[in-house]
């Protein structure tokens, strides 16, 4: 993809743009300078003429302040007498732009570079998603500026639809075309051509992603001898592409064995991971159930502490507030190991943290075609610490997925593949941290605090499988020995698929929805923890309580196959 204009330069353009807004800020000096010389010569002549110039009569009568009403300047053929040094000082560059002089060119200017800068920006976006071998006309494009948001309504009818579109020029026609592909698609009345090429378009262009999402999570720890015992909890709100919001509880168990030794640490786990979704078409609603989730959180806290649960109380609440909790529209649940190793040496500690986990999805987000998911994945997460009490913590996330969607109504596992999905997640984190360690040979405390920004770029492979026979062949011979780089770097399917490839890989290529998001935000971890010594063997505590947002910072998606060519590239989502 990418449609390609010969003959035109948008950045020479722009550079005129660049250039319109030097001449204009030159304006309104010039027209305050040349008020100055003609109040000061009419002071200096009266009662005879300054000049006899029509153009600059006026300045020497009237001048009209945006928003306000004529101020008199010094008449020449009167007897008024006003004082230059009456004038407001205030006469700014914009106020003498209304005057009917060069500085009145001063805002036509402004709004010629940013109308240039505008419709060179819309040219660029029609070139990245119209095909490469679309034929585009440069002048017409930028001589048809549309309002992207002026499309009908699906509910206009067919009439109104149809005369719009017939009321548009060709370059309009583009500019909707290969920019709201989706929303066309939906309208009836436009010609079958048209409806065609708009739902092929729209089918690359619509994947799914998240916009922000906030998380809080707190989790406690247990620790005797060389074991560990955890849990833990997380409230996540996100909002999605589509408007809606989605709000997750998530509980989680972990238990594992950790040996420190002269400056090494080695760890060794596993993790239990059960969370629901829901899914809402408004931020209300979705700040209503979290409220609900929150206090179902706390008084099961109390329910499982009798001093707190007086009664029975906190038991009879919990039940209420339970009871008026939807049903989650996916319930995940997950089982997963992890290794991680720690070295320490002055000046700085190194740790690298490997993890695998197996998950199940069941989704009724479409009720009539509820699905579950086999989802697999992998975790590499590198650090490097610097410092003692003040401490500069570096970390980069690498996290890779596959997911396998299956019909739920369906129970053949050979003929209910639905899609198959590949996740690729890059992390960074930077953080700056302090804390403090009290070590005893009995008793010993500590305590931690860490905050810093995050940036993450996530490119998801979604592949939509067909009932043919052919399709559901193709994604589980590839789903049971998938490349071994496939969970690490998932392929793009940009170009066209080699002569000896898979049917999937082909399959992938010609339906493939990809998108490319980066997010940047915020973390931060305060942690707590303590110990004592009895006989040797060290029994211990640790609490953890984090926050976590994001928001999107750039989003692309993988355009259509060309029709000629084959080649996919990224397009922008505006």
């Amino acid at each position: 993809m990418e449609g390609v204009i010969q003959g035109f330069d948008p950045d020479r353009v722009r550079e005129l743009a660049r250039h319109l807004d030097q001449v204009a800020g030159s304006m309104a000096p010039m027209h305050r300078r040349l008020t100055q010389i003609l109040q000061a010569a009419a002071a200096d002549v009266a009662p005879q003429n300054v000049s006899t110039s029509p153009e600059l009569d006026p300045v020497l009568s009237t001048l009209q302040l945006p928003g306000g009403a004529p101020l008199p300047l010094p008449q020449v053929s009167g007897t008024t007498d006003f004082p230059v040094e009456l004038l407001p000082p205030s006469m700014s560059a914009g106020a003498l732009a209304a005057g009917p002089m060069p500085g009145s060119v001063d805002p036509f200017l402004r709004q010629t570079a940013a109308d240039i800068r505008a419709r060179c920006d819309r040219l660029e976006q029609v070139v990245r998603a119209a095909p490469a071998s679309a034929a585009l006309d440069a002048g017409n494009l930028l001589g048809a500026l549309v309002d992207l948001g002026a499309i009908p309504k699906p509910d206009a009818g067919e009439e109104a639809v149809a005369k719009w579109w017939a009321g548009l020029t060709p370059a309009q026609r583009e500019q909707y075309l290969y920019l709201k592909p989706e929303v066309l698609e939906t309208l009836k009345g436009l010609p079958p051509d048209v409806l065609e090429q708009a739902g092929r378009l729209a089918y690359f262009k619509v994947v799914p992603y998240k916009t922000s999402s906030q998380e809080s999570a707190g989790s406690t720890k247990l620790i005797i001898g060389i074991f560990e015992l955890g849990e833990g909890f997380a409230f996540r709100t996100e909002q999605m592409n589509d408007g809606t919001y989605r709000v997750t509880m998530i509980d989680n168990g972990q238990a594992g064995v950790k040996v420190k030794e002269e400056g090494l640490t080695l760890g060794v786990g596993v993790k239990f991971e059960y969370g629901d979704t829901w899914v809402f078409k408004n931020k209300a609603e979705a700040d209503k159930l979290q409220d609900d989730i929150e206090e179902a959180f706390l008084l099961r806290m109390q329910e499982k502490t009798p001093d707190m649960n007086p009664m029975g109380f906190a038991s009879w609440r919990l039940a209420e507030v339970l009871e008026r909790l939807p049903e989650p529209k996916l319930k995940i649940s997950t089982v997963g190991a992890e290794m991680n190793a720690e070295i320490g040496s002055a000046p700085a500690t190194g740790g690298i943290k490997f993890s695998s986990n197996l998950s199940t999805i069941n989704s009724t987000i479409d009720p009539r075609r509820p699905s579950v998911t086999e989802s697999r994945d992998f975790v590499v997460e590198g650090s490097v610490t610097r410092g003692k009490g003040m401490k500069a913590d570096v970390g980069t996330v690498l996290n890779g997925t596959i997911q396998v969607v299956r019909d739920k109504n369906n129970p053949d596992p050979d003929t209910n593949i639905t899609a198959v999905r590949l996740i690729r997640t890059v992390e960074g984190k930077l953080n700056g941290s302090f804390g403090g360690e009290i070590d005893g040979k009995v008793l010993g405390a500590s305590g931690s605090y860490k905050t810093g920004p995050t940036r993450a770029q996530v490119v998801t492979v979604n592949v939509p499988i067909g009932a043919a026979p052919e399709e559901q062949a193709a994604a589980r011979e590839w789903t049971r020995t998938p490349p071994a780089a496939a969970l690490a770097n998932p392929g793009v399917p940009a170009g066209p698929p080699a002569p000896d490839a898979d049917p999937f890989t082909r399959l992938a290529h010609r339906r493939g929805q990809v998108s490319a998001v980066a997010y940047e935000g915020n973390a931060s971890e305060l942690k707590v923890g303590g110990k004592v010594t009895i006989e040797g063997i060290p029994f211990g505590f640790e609490a953890t309580a984090g926050n976590k947002e994001d928001h999107v910072v750039g989003r692309q998606y993988l355009g259509a196959p060309d029709p000629k060519t084959g080649e996919r590239t990224f397009v922008p989502i505006e």
